[in-house]
């Protein structure tokens, strides 16, 4: 970066120094401000997690030299942010593409998904190019929008497609969105900031990376009919790349996901659906788009490391959770109630299906700082943890778009909010049910690899989805782990040393052996089995469930070896356990 302010330098020192500190502490409030990272965990950040200095150093710690006066990659991260990725298939010096091929599948997917778009498309797509950039992302919501809307006096002049394509020149909403004195005017004020500050935008970098829009490109992209004058009649300089409504979704969307966690993979699908509707309207191709991604994302983890955000922050997310936790509407229209079609969308415009171009082998790369990204979703969890969940959980490197040098492009929050995608080591998860929310209860749904293994502390329930291959064995000493998948426990052997295991799936594998304390406890179904390859050694107390309709003799654990029984047991009425060299049986 070229010289700069001594302001500029002063806030840039403060704003490391409190970064430093944000490694180890969360911005949260009161849910779990006092989740930290000890010393030693902090000195002992293995190399994989650490954070790479792009050219301009990290870009939490410089956005805010995202202004016109700053108008190159020399001066300005949000311009550079692109160095090693857009900016290496187009040089806007001499308006040359460098990678042709490239460029030319990026129209070529502008023209197929434009012309692809459905009616319902068509008026959503439009409805997202008139409407202020944040009221957008309220569907989000789901049943919770009403209350939203309501407490944030929430507003919008367009609440329906015209009866005929807008006359040229036509203005966007003219209302404010919402409103800073509202009830939930807190939560308005840190989206304000997120998305409309004098630093958010992205006109200084489309200004100098001047690409053409995709249909002034070809024809044969098809515009929104609604919209064909207002396009046709745009400036000359009104360029593609990075897409700005995709940006200040992902700022509205990851902020208000940060707010209400509940909706946390639901908000962010909204925000990857403005982008798709950007290109679907034929504003825009799928690599500004996917650009706007990258930037808003980057933009978002700023401002909530920003120290002069902190104590709004935490005042946001208070009285958010105050609000909406128990205002749900269902009789309220969700658009983005299966989870699956989420999953599937999201994915998909994290790559808009391009293949790799570059080194597919490169090691993932955290941003500094974007931890807080999960600091309300995973609460439970310090920061050098959700950074580890972030790492294990991020796209292969190659793709177009994706290999900035920080690493920003490469996150994939979806998989994120899912938990850990592998554990490096053996990994402490503890729960404290009294504070709520996640705390309380939790679902990993990640196939969970890595040669750690997990321990469960704390008075939370932590439930494992996934078809995990994890090699480090499981331990549980307090709270609830359940395992909702034959092989959520992985590839390692059993420890249940106190709190309680619960089966909720049909059949439970432990590749290993099992062993349990005097104070643990087995909870299954009658009709439910754990399968031990090894040695089980049993105590503690197991609680059966639901017997009906099954013939005696059922059995509830299966092992190559079987010592010791349940000191204590509640069982269906009538029914009663045997035991062998291994197995134990319900018996009537």
């Amino acid at each position: 970066m070229g010289s700069r302010h001594s302001s500029t330098i002063l806030k840039t020192v403060l704003k490391s120094a409190f970064l430093l500190t944000l490694t180890g502490t969360a911005v949260l409030g009161s849910q779990n401000a006092d989740v930290k990272v000890n010393a030693k965990s902090d000195s002992s950040l293995s190399s994989e997690l650490n954070p790479v200095p792009a050219s301009y150093g990290y870009f939490v710690d410089h956005y805010q030299e995202n202004v016109k006066t700053n108008s190159t990659p020399d001066t300005n991260p949000a311009i550079a942010l692109f160095n090693n990725t857009f900016l290496t298939y187009w040089n806007p010096t001499t308006s040359t593409k460098t990678n042709a091929s490239l460029l030319q599948e990026n129209l070529d997917k502008s023209i197929q998904i434009s012309n692809g778009a459905s009616q319902a498309e068509i008026d959503r797509s439009y409805l997202t190019d008139r409407r202020d950039l944040r009221y957008n992302l309220i569907s989000g919501f789901g049943q919770y929008a009403p209350a939203f809307i309501k407490d944030t006096n929430a507003q919008t002049d367009f609440n329906a497609v015209p009866n005929a394509p807008l006359p040229a020149g036509s203005p966007y909403s003219s209302m404010k969105w919402a409103d800073e004195n509202a009830t939930l005017g807190s939560a308005v004020k840190l989206v304000d900031i997120a998305e409309d500050s004098t630093w958010s935008g992205t006109g200084t970098p489309k200004a100098y990376i001047k690409f053409t829009r995709p249909y002034r490109q070809s024809d044969q992209v098809k515009v929104n009919p609604y919209l064909k004058n207002v396009m046709a009649s745009a400036a000359a300089n009104d360029y593609d790349f990075p897409s700005g409504h995709t940006t200040a979704a992902f700022e509205t969307g990851e902020t208000l996901a940060y707010l209400f966690p509940e909706r946390y993979q639901q908000l962010i699908t909204r925000s990857s659906e403005v982008g798709c509707d950007r290109v679907l309207a034929g504003r825009h191709s799928p690599l500004a788009v996917m650009g706007g991604r990258v930037i808003g994302t980057a933009m978002t983890a700023a401002t909530l490391n920003d120290p002069d955000n902190k104590q709004l922050m935490s005042e946001a997310y208070q009285d958010t959770q105050k609000d909406l936790s128990k205002a749900q509407d269902k009789s309220a229209k969700d658009s983005f109630s299966d989870y699956q079609t989420n999953l599937k969308n999201y994915t998909y415009r994290l790559t808009y299906g391009f293949s790799p171009i570059g080194d597919t082998t490169k090691p993932m790369v955290v941003p500094k700082g974007a931890e807080v990204l999960l600091a309300t979703r995973l609460p439970y969890l310090n920061a050098t943890q959700r950074r580890e969940v972030l790492y294990t959980t991020g796209l292969p490197s190659g793709y177009p778009m994706t290999d900035d040098t920080e690493g920003w492009g490469r996150l994939n929050l979806f998989k994120a909010a899912n938990g850990f995608g592998e554990f490096l080591s053996d990994t402490t998860v503890n729960m404290d049910a009294k504070k709520g929310g996640f705390n309380a209860a939790d679902t990993w749904k990640n196939n969970i690899s890595g040669k750690g293994g997990l321990i469960k502390e704390g008075t939370g329930s932590l439930s494992l989805l996934g078809d995990n291959s994890f090699k480090g064995g499981t331990t549980i000493k307090a709270g609830t782990l359940v395992a909702e998948n034959a092989h959520a426990l992985g590839n390692g052997s059993l420890n249940l040393a106190g709190g309680q295991l619960t089966l909720s799936n049909k059949s439970v594998v432990v590749k290993g052996s099992y062993t349990q304390g005097s104070q643990a406890t087995l909870k299954l179904n009658a009709n439910s089995k754990l399968s031990v390859s090894g040695h089980a050694k049993l105590g503690g107390k197991v609680v059966v469930k639901n017997a009906k309709g099954l013939k005696s003799g059922v059995v509830i654990l299966k092992s190559s070896k079987l010592s010791g029984k349940f000191a204590h047991h509640s069982l269906p009425k009538g029914w009663h356990l045997t035991y062998t060299k291994h197995n134990v049986k319900l018996v009537k």
